[in-house]
């Protein structure tokens, strides 16, 4: 079901990328241009643009052979699984569904946002865990240094000065680990949360 999503999610952005050449002015398969358009969840006013660019090139577009061809296009577009796609790509609601088609689209997009949302909170949770583990990597290398200084270091006031500095960057590390603990007992109840959609 995954694999499923990721490819619709894939071949969606693949044909929304997808921009009107004058070649395809030229030839006008206006009806095949909003099958395409409709799989891919564009809304039909995408139509104006290609009104602008084909104009450029003496080319009046067919808007109701477009549609047609958009109307048949929003078929294979508006179901669950579609909807699931576009909910977990974070993206915000499509309104290219209406009528009959809408309620499978919004029931799918609504669950791939509830799963867009939960993973979120993992993903966030990880990467604050991972910058205060790169904090405490910077503070421990600090810490070398400061000893090394420390070994060859003759000066008594010299000397507590730098443990002085020492001591500040361990209670620092510290409380990077305070804080980690505290993450990881909320990334654990995220993961919780987020297992049962995962799926």
């Amino acid at each position: 079901m995954l694999r499923q999503i990721i490819l619709i999610m894939l071949s969606s952005q693949l044909l929304a990328c997808a921009s009107i050449s004058k070649n395809e002015c030229l030839l006008g398969d206006w009806y095949s241009l909003g099958v395409n358009d409709g799989k891919a969840g564009e809304l039909s006013s995408k139509f104006r643009e290609y009104q602008k660019d084909c104009a450029d090139h003496g080319v009046t577009p067919d808007f109701k052979t477009y549609q047609q061809g958009h109307s048949q296009g929003l078929v294979f577009f508006c179901d669950f699984p579609h909807g699931e796609a576009w909910g977990r790509a974070g993206k915000d609601y499509n309104t290219a569904c209406t009528g009959p088609m809408e309620p499978a689209f919004r029931s799918g997009f609504q669950q791939g946002q509830r799963w867009y949302k939960a993973k979120k909170v993992v993903d966030d949770i990880a990467i604050a865990i991972n910058d205060l583990q790169n904090r405490n990597l910077t503070l421990r290398e600090d810490i070398y240094a400061i000893n090394q200084r420390i070994a060859v270091e003759q000066n008594a006031s010299a000397r507590a000065a730098l443990l002085n500095q020492a001591d500040r960057l361990r209670y620092q590390m510290e409380g990077y680990n305070q804080e980690i603990g505290r993450l990881q007992i909320r990334m654990a109840q995220a993961e919780a949360n987020f297992a049962p959609l995962n799926r």
